[in-house]
């Protein structure tokens, strides 16, 4: 065996036995003087290289930790939110990239673990039962307001379901015919007040 080819072995043994075996072992499993891997060990700093190896393994191994970490905390937010959080919100919040974000969502499938519930009152922006006004009388300004506050509610979200998107566009059409309404009957008001 050469020297260099000795030499890059006694290393090899030498790390992956972790600093548990002896200069003299070595130097018999490859037939070399034991003072000559004592001094291959110095010179290409054998146990630097091992201490540099497991300090990468202890900053991993926490990196992970704090990954997991942030991963658990990601999807408890985003379960919290109901899925209407964009993955930059969320990157921001747990710190780590959006496009993370984007991979955890995909590989746990987050967006199947969301249980949808029905919208809130508050949310919904044509529910007549729980609004507390019937849609033949949205002809006051202050029904006219609500309104557009249930629909804005839904606007400032970034992601919506299909069934708020069908709420939103009803919502929308209810505005307007209350607007039409009330403009009617202003202007049947004001003609009534000018006849008289």
């Amino acid at each position: 065996m050469m020297k260099k080819e000795a030499r890059l072995q006694a290393e090899k043994i030498y790390l992956n036995a972790k600093e548990k075996i002896t200069n003299r072992e070595i130097a018999k499993a490859l037939n070399v003087n034991a003072l000559t891997v004592g001094r291959w060990k110095r010179e290409d700093g054998w146990d630097a290289t091992i201490k540099a190896k497991e300090q990468a393994a202890t900053k991993e191994k926490a990196g992970l930790v704090r990954k997991k970490e942030a991963r658990e905390k990601a999807v408890k937010l985003y379960m919290q939110a109901g899925g209407n959080i964009t993955n930059k919100e969320l990157a921001k919040k747990v710190g780590v990239s959006p496009a993370t974000i984007s991979k955890w969502k995909e590989v746990d499938a987050w967006i199947t673990q969301i249980q949808l519930g029905p919208i809130e009152a508050e949310e919904s922006p044509v529910d007549q039962e729980d609004s507390g006004f019937d849609l033949g009388e949205l002809a006051s300004p202050e029904h006219i307001i609500e309104i557009n506050r249930k629909i804005e509610s839904l606007l400032i979200r970034e992601h919506l379901t299909a069934s708020e998107i069908l709420d939103l566009a009803s919502a929308k059409s209810t505005l307007l015919e209350a607007i039409v309404t009330y403009l009617v009957i202003v202007r049947d008001v004001t003609e009534m007040k000018t006849t008289r």
